[in-house]
């Protein structure tokens, strides 16, 4: 006995909770709080830029920030865990809400609710009772007439007591509008969660799926990020130069990326783009040729912005362009040689080069190349060519990294650019992502180039050289001593050596660290002075090279001695340049890559059709009306059996949507009940 009450216990237990469960499930309080979490997932997505380079969000928020955000997801919002989970659980509820007040829906359509009694008749929103003179059948053929001249399909019902109801009802398919709304959402969630990344969470619980995270080639990339045709949605890029195909695509994923196969091959025959005058991109377009086995001739089609190519259910979209591997031809000028000797490097961007230095070993990252580099005009130009912005000329963007990983970031112009009335050839350094470019300006030579610069430079590096220059400019004369003049030749060659390597700011912190803090003012300004006339005379010996012998100061043109200064701004800032070397951009063959975007997205028609859904379901809900007319007739028990029967007539109505029309139409209904009848 005592075992059966247990095991009744038991059983009815696991029922309970199945039933709270499901109640759960299929509350509205969870339906609406996980449609508020993916309406904020929809705005995070929107405002915030998904799928980019962890790099990108690191300049964008900072360290910590980006840590944060990116644990939770936002940077890969439609791919993360918690809204996959969301997808999941909302899928569920719908599917349990629909399960459950379905049966219900179909029994509202059906139902005309016949057998209400009075009571209940008069206790609805609408009712109005009266009397007339016309005997009960003839009402309930009234009734009915009525009902189904104003759109109601009507059924009768006799009552034990005598008295009939006809009930109407009109508008049943609204119940269709709560069914599809809710299928709807079902039907987009399937359609969100085959776009998701559900088998890619799967294949990384599994320990199947490791992205990667170096910059290698594809050969190296282990098969773990590799992804095949059991891949049911993805949307990845890849960049293909003029001239070459590609039949992979990369898929950014965590911290790094996969590898997506491809069933065809795309080739780019040709890539065009066109330039407004200020330098921005006016429209670029790529002719491409899709080969596959299952094709009997390649697809040949030109793709735009706005204008891709479609393939089964793979979209392949124009969305972005770089630099494709362009050839370039280099000369490296070492900073610190006592010789001109730069070194000639052919090479294109995108590749790495070792160069090994007597300073240490580096790595040259070559990372882009622009043709053009539009800046706005001065007055003066604006004034004489009348346009707003000219072309700096074409530049590359390049890295040198030392043995321990630190790199320096360069952009170096090939062609000199006017600055306040001189030319000067620019390049810029920075450490750092997250700051702007530091700019170092090399002054041009009367023939716009920088030999001149590098000679002077070569001899300031050479103290063998530069001691015999120092001594023919500074001859000794018999009223200085020996000592007194090998000291100061020694002088300002170490004044040199500290020149070399900080500039003046060398010279500088040697006498704040050597010289008592009461004779440092005398002694800075001997000592610059000092420096000063030994650059000088490097540079009268440079123009003597030049065949331009100087004997006094006025032989030196104003040009000289502009080109002089800014020289010296030049060298000074060469000890902030990173390593020492300097690429010299002598001649280029431009490659262009396109980049291309290349979706496929099965749930894409599936979310349409779920979209589709909700509209007819919003329809229904909004614009049909379900509208119920109760006429309950019965004999008038107030007048004998010798006169005439007359009948007592209550009428009453609900709109499952009361308007301020309701009122007035079941108004209109009743005024139409209580109209005599016409005899036929």
């Amino acid at each position: 006995m005592k075992q059966t009450e247990m095991t009744k216990n038991n059983a009815v237990l696991p029922r309970h909770n199945r039933k709270v469960l499901l109640d759960f499930l299929g509350s509205m309080n969870l339906a609406v709080t996980l449609l508020v979490m993916l309406s904020i997932a929809s705005v995070i997505g929107t405002v915030l830029q998904q799928n980019q380079t962890t790099q990108d969000y690191i300049i964008k928020f900072g360290p910590f920030w980006s840590d944060v955000f990116n644990a939770l997801g936002l940077f890969h919002v439609y791919g993360a865990a918690w809204f996959v989970l969301v997808l999941l659980f909302l899928l569920l509820s719908t599917s349990v809400c629909v399960t459950r007040n379905t049966p219900g829906f179909l029994k509202d359509m059906k139902q005309f609710s016949e057998k209400l009694s009075l009571n209940a008749l008069k206790h609805q929103p609408n009712q109005q009772s009266f009397q007339t003179d016309n005997p009960p059948e003839a009402e309930i053929a009234h009734a009915q007439a009525v009902l189904t001249a104003n759109g109601y399909k009507t059924k009768v019902h006799q009552k034990e007591d005598g008295s009939v109801t006809v009930a109407g009802l009109k508008g049943r398919w609204n119940r269709l509008g709560y069914f599809f709304t809710h299928v709807s959402i079902i039907v987009i969630c399937i359609g969100g969660l085959l776009d998701s990344n559900l088998l890619l969470k799967y294949r990384e619980l599994t320990g199947d799926l490791v992205p990667e995270t170096r910059s290698v080639s594809l050969k190296e990339i282990p098969q773990t990020a590799w992804m095949g045709p059991e891949n049911l949605s993805f949307r990845g890029t890849v960049n293909v130069p003029e001239g070459q195909k590609s039949d992979v695509l990369f898929l950014p994923y965590e911290n790094g990326y996969l590898v997506q196969k491809l069933p065809f091959t795309i080739e780019v025959k040709d890539f065009r783009i066109e330039y407004y005058d200020t330098g921005m991109p006016k429209s670029y377009e790529s002719d491409l040729i899709l080969t596959s086995p299952e094709l009997d001739e390649p697809i040949v089609k030109t793709i735009a912005v706005n204008h891709p190519l479609y393939y089964k259910n793979y979209a392949i979209y124009q969305s972005s362009f770089g630099d494709g591997g362009s050839l370039l031809k280099l000369k490296v000028h070492p900073l610190l040689s006592p010789f001109e000797n730069p070194l000639s490097l052919e090479t294109a961007v995108n590749k790495v080069e070792p160069l090994k230095t007597p300073v240490g070993k580096f790595r040259v990252e070559l990372n882009d190349f622009r043709l053009f580099n539009m800046v706005p005009t001065t007055e003066e130009e604006r004034a004489e060519t009348g346009k707003k912005f000219h072309n700096n000329g074409p530049s590359m963007i390049f890295k040198v990294r030392n043995e321990q990983g630190k790199a320096w970031e360069y952009d170096n112009y090939m062609q000199p650019s006017l600055q306040e009335g001189r030319w000067f050839f620019m390049t810029g350094v920075r450490t750092s992502n997250a700051e702007p470019f530091r700019y170092l300006f090399i002054p041009a030579d009367a023939n716009r180039k920088k030999a001149r610069f590098f000679k002077l430079l070569a001899l300031i590096n050479n103290p063998v050289e530069a001691n015999k220059v120092f001594r023919q400019s500074f001859p000794k004369t018999e009223d200085i001593a020996d000592n007194t003049y090998e000291l100061q030749i020694k002088l300002m060659q170490q004044l040199l050596t500290l020149f070399r390597a900080k500039g003046f700011e060398g010279i500088s912190e040697f006498v704040n660290k050597n010289v008592p803090e009461a004779e440092r003012e005398k002694v800075s300004d001997y000592y610059f002075s000092q420096t000063s006339f030994a650059l000088q005379s490097l540079y009268m010996d440079v123009l003597k090279q030049e065949g331009r012998p100087i004997t006094d100061d006025q032989d030196i043109t104003d040009f000289d001695k502009t080109w002089f200064e800014d020289a010296l701004n030049a060298y000074n800032g060469l000890s902030h340049y990173g390593p020492p070397m300097y690429f010299e951009l002598e001649s280029f063959k431009q490659i262009q890559s396109t980049g291309l975007q290349i979706t496929k997205s099965p749930g894409k028609d599936v979310v349409y059709f779920g979209s589709a859904m909700l509209i007819i379901g919003v329809f229904f809900m909004f614009y049909v009306r379900q509208k119920r007319i109760w006429v309950h007739i019965q004999k008038s028990s107030e007048k004998d059996e010798s006169e005439s029967p007359s009948s007592e007539i209550t009428v009453a109505g609900k709109d499952n949507k009361p308007l301020p029309e309701t009122e007035k139409e079941f108004a209109a209904m009743v005024e139409q009940i209580r109209q005599p009848i016409q005899n036929p």
